[in-house]
């Protein structure tokens, strides 16, 4: 993820695909994906209108709101196509790595083709709801009486947009292959596209089933593409895994709900060991429970559950944070917190790990994302502590820990997400984070402290004469920089405007400071919204798939039966607790921080709130635990985005280094469990 906020991925631009298919569906994605950015920059100044009109005129809009929510939706699948094609949909490497270069690109044309029945069965749906809602005028019960067919719209454009996106990274897979074998996929494409056109809004159902052809079809027409395109090892790789599935959710039925349950759990596991992207991997597991479990009526439960899993204003602050992050990383107006912290904190043994700590818990309060705030400040203050002479391990560790303070010190993405999902205020959930980040923050200071005084050469003490300059500018940068944080931590506080609000407010005022230094031209802000895309609807995706397998959970009541379990034995809570911690830090060495959220929530949420854990406290501590997956191997982001910048440092020594502050992390778990009120005593005092 490192590469879609700081790297600069190369446009899928025609030039970029050999074949005539290919350069057309990549001049697509670069069309959508520009409207995409487009609805970013409404979100943001619709809202920012909003808040004026209300607070200055005293007259609120009605469709600021409603509207933005709309464009939201728009943005996440109008970029959908453009996100794939620059690997911005993540997915579990650890068995791709470990392949050889044959077989590493075997499997993931297996798991891109696997990939396709998902999506190709998604947009096809997401056309018949489409269809559905403006035959029979269906309209949303609110101010603007919306049809819902109109913002449904880009849901269905963006899906089958996306399945086109897949048959292009098919075809880049595939260039050890003839041409016309390469075409396969695209003809294929063009020819079930015609199939499902001609089955109209009521597919025919086998006879006795409740199976209709237009799935069999997409299903049917993916096994022949992997047979004809890719030859025989991956054409039995697709069959094989999709045939073992279906049988497995169709004998399953007899088997009862434990095994069931079980099945779920283990088809997810399975699906991302082999690399299916994890968005995909979430709703593919979520269709098969769809189609073989549930008595759900076709034909539009897949992309239903995308329109219900993103359609909430209050998700919109997540591209507005974003982008708020995107502007300040890219004109560089941040890089200077860590020249201010190494003058403020020189005398402190260890100084400069003191710094850079200070400065990523500053950073992560105008950021949001851990790994932007570990890859910026990593980027000044990591070349800087090597030259001092500090040691690799406390230089990359200290840096690794502090990017892990983006997603509790507020604005964070991850508690938008969290706070949307089991419905707490999203503005509580951010106050609640503030003095929890500080005492973390203070606790990885002190572990750097006793680490140099244990071990003086790993942070020899810098001269005054030699010690980080501050100048003029950098004393500037960093002060708007503060009172930006200033600005939407009061905004928070007092109840002035809404998490969503203050995201647009922090991005328009980024925009502004950085245009008024100088820092900004129209190429940085062009990458700064395309990076807002990428970002948005690679984190909704995976929303989207987990809305759908949660269907499944509910179906099978998972949640309810691990609550009876839990209060009718009266396991002690705490036990409980313990149990979901110690699968967090599993979950954490292969999964992303939003993944493990969206995946986990709609099971561990209910049987804690049965416990009696308080939801924001909770909140809280699940962002803890989210973020001591990104300093742990094998899939700690930091630790990847810290060896780019590091090059020749090895992974060990990063991953050691980032060893004694995993234990001040779990510390500050034990502290919040012991005195609650450290994430709940702020909350007391904004209603």
């Amino acid at each position: 993820m490192s590469e879609l906020l700081h790297g600069e991925p190369p446009p899928p631009g025609p030039a970029s695909h050999d074949l005539a298919p290919g350069r057309a569906v990549a001049t697509l994605a670069n069309a959508f994906a520009f409207l995409a950015a487009l609805g970013i920059v409404f979100m943001t100044l619709a809202t920012t209108y909003d808040v004026f009109v209300r607070y200055f005129l005293n007259a609120p809009t009605i469709w600021a709101t409603e509207i933005s929510t709309y464009v939201l939706i728009s943005t996440i699948f109008f970029g959908a196509a453009y996100t794939h094609l620059v690997e911005g949909n993540v997915r579990v490497r650890v068995l791709l790595d470990r392949l050889t270069p044959e077989g590493a690109r075997d499997l993931a044309l297996v798991t891109a083709w696997i990939g396709l029945v998902y999506v190709g069965i998604a947009g096809w749906q997401a056309g018949l709801m489409v269809l559905s809602d403006y035959e029979h005028g269906s309209r949303i019960f609110s101010l603007l009486l919306t049809p819902t067919w109109l913002p449904k719209l880009p849901i269905a454009i963006g899906l089958c947009l996306l399945a086109a996106a897949i048959v292009v990274e098919i075809d880049s897979l595939s260039r050890n292959r003839s041409q016309r074998q390469r075409l396969v996929p695209y003809v294929l494409f063009a020819v079930i596209a015609v199939t499902l056109v001609i089955f109209g809004r009521t597919p025919p159902t086998i006879p006795g089933t409740g199976f209709d052809l237009g799935s069999i079809a997409v299903l049917l027409a993916v096994w022949a593409g992997a047979f004809i395109a890719n030859g025989l090892r991956v054409g039995i790789g697709v069959v094989a895994i999709c045939v073992v599935s279906i049988a497995l959710f169709l004998g399953g039925q007899a088997l009862g709900a434990g095994f069931l349950t079980t099945l779920l759990f283990v088809g997810i596991v399975f699906y991302l060991a082999i690399g299916v992207r994890i968005a995909f991997a979430l709703a593919i597991v979520g269709m098969l429970a769809v189609y073989f479990l549930t008595p759900v009526p076709f034909p539009i439960t897949l992309p239903d559950r995308a329109w219900t899993g993103v359609n909430s204003f209050s998700l919109t602050a997540v591209p507005l944070y974003v982008l708020m992050g995107a502007f300040l990383v890219r004109s560089g107006l941040s890089n200077e917190l860590f020249s201010v912290m190494s003058r403020v904190l020189a005398r402190l043994p260890g100084g400069l790990a003191h710094a850079a700590t200070a400065g990523c818990a500053i950073f992560a309060a105008v950021s949001g994302s851990s790994v932007a705030t570990a890859a910026t400040i990593g980027t000044v203050a990591c070349p800087e502590m090597i030259r001092r002479g500090y040691s690799e391990k406390l230089t990359y560790g200290t840096v690794a820990a502090g990017g892990t303070l983006g997603i509790l010190i507020p604005p964070s993405v991850p508690m938008i997400i969290y706070a949307t999902s089991v419905g707490v205020p999203v503005a509580k959930l951010f106050i609640a984070g503030i003095l929890p980040g500080i005492l973390m923050m203070l606790l990885f200071m002190v572990v750097i402290l006793g680490w140099v005084l244990l071990y003086p050469a790993a942070a020899p003490a810098v001269p005054k004469s030699a010690q980080v300059s501050l100048t003029r500018n950098s004393a500037i940068d960093s002060g708007l920089v503060m009172a930006l944080i200033t600005l939407i931590i009061a905004s928070l506080y007092a109840g002035i405007a809404t998490a969503s609000e203050t995201g647009a407010l922090g991005a328009v005022f980024a925009f502004l400071i950085c245009w008024l230094r100088g820092r900004l031209n129209h190429k940085l802000v062009s990458r700064s919204l395309i990076e807002t895309v990428v970002v948005t609807s690679f984190i909704f995706l995976i929303v989207v798939g987990a809305n759908i397998i949660t269907f499944g959970f509910d179906y099978l009541k998972i949640s309810q039966k691990i609550m009876s379990a839990a209060t009718e034995t009266q396991v002690d809570r705490w036990l409980v607790f313990l149990i979901v911690i110690a699968i967090y830090v599993v979950l954490g060495a292969f999964l992303d921080s939003i993944s493990m959220l969206v995946l986990t929530l709609p099971v561990v949420f209910p049987v804690m709130q049965a416990l009696g854990f308080d939801a924001i406290w909770f909140g809280v501590v699940l962002v803890i635990m989210a973020e001591i997956g990104l300093i742990h191997p094998p899939m700690g982001m930091n630790l990847f985005v810290l060896q780019g910048i590091g090059k020749t440092v090895p992974m060990r020594e990063i991953a050691i280094g980032a060893l004694p502050f995993l234990g001040a992390m779990f510390l500050t778990v034990l502290l919040l469990c012991i005195f609650p009120d450290i994430a709940l005593f702020l909350t007391r005092h904004i209603d």
